[in-house]
């Protein structure tokens, strides 16, 4: 088994933990491959689907489509949302901007995490610097205290790599 098989063949048994822990807040739609190179997973926490006017339009269900690349994990996946989603950190196309902060170090469960906390508007995620949505920058950034919209963690059992 090649590395890239292998990290796959590993991210899959994350996956399936992280889910099995997130206290139903995490669901696994689909995967495609045998070991999985797509997987398409529901977050069930609030984020914001538009504005109308300036009002935050709410949903409480998202999905998006993970996609793991013949170059991964050398290369960064592509995330893609599958349901409306208002962020200045997603293109309007709906792919997530995942910038320059992919290492190969980095799991798919930290990737599954990371766009939870964009969904929920997480202050430590939400980069205003170079949006991907300039309509959802301007909006947010006059909005800032409105966030989070939510404070889902996404998982319930925490192992001592967790602890900070």
């Amino acid at each position: 088994m090649g590395v890239r098989e292998t990290r796959l063949t590993n991210d899959l048994r994350q996956v399936s933990e992280l889910i099995a822990n997130s206290g139903g807040s995490l669901k696994l739609i689909s995967k495609t491959g045998n070991p999985p190179y797509e997987y398409i997973i529901e977050y069930r926490c609030k984020g914001i689907e538009q504005v109308n006017g300036n009002n935050p339009v709410y949903r409480n269900t998202h999905q998006v489509k993970i996609i793991l690349g013949t170059n991964y994990p050398r290369e960064k996946p592509d995330a893609q949302f599958l349901t409306p989603i208002f962020h200045p950190n997603v293109f309007s196309n709906q792919n997530v901007c995942l910038g320059n902060y992919w290492t190969p170090g980095e799991t798919v469960t930290e990737l599954i995490l990371r766009i939870g906390k964009i969904i929920q508007y997480s202050k430590d995620v939400l980069n205003l610097n170079s949006p991907a949505n300039s309509t959802a920058k301007t909006w947010a950034s006059n909005n800032m205290s409105r966030f989070p919209v939510d404070t889902q963690t996404l998982k319930v059992n925490f192992g001592w790599t967790d602890i900070s």
